[in-house]
């Protein structure tokens, strides 16, 4: 576990990662590979995150890479972004 992260902030990233394969699983469904592709794509590294020490590893680091991109792709998932600065307790990216 990455103790370098308050425990909000890692209980926001699984629930994060549980709502992603949700969407995941709910694109394939529908037979929307691509939508499908990009969110696996964003949301394999979190677990790298939850893991690991590294002080190049954030939770505002994972939003500028991963969820920007992907709101920018699918609009309808700025949720997630959203949903992450609340449960953290922030309106913007921090560390």
């Amino acid at each position: 576990m990455n103790d370098r992260l308050p425990a909000r902030d890692f209980d926001a990233c699984l629930l994060l990662l549980e709502r992603a394969l949700v969407h995941i699983r709910a694109a394939c469904w529908s037979k929307d590979l691509a939508k499908a592709e990009a969110l696996a794509d964003a949301f394999h590294n979190l677990p790298r995150l939850l893991m690991d020490r590294r002080d190049s590893w954030t939770v505002a680091g994972f939003e500028t890479l991963f969820l920007v991109g992907l709101v920018e792709r699918y609009p309808e998932f700025a949720g997630f972004q959203e949903e992450l600065r609340s449960a953290r307790g922030n309106e913007g990216p921090s560390s």
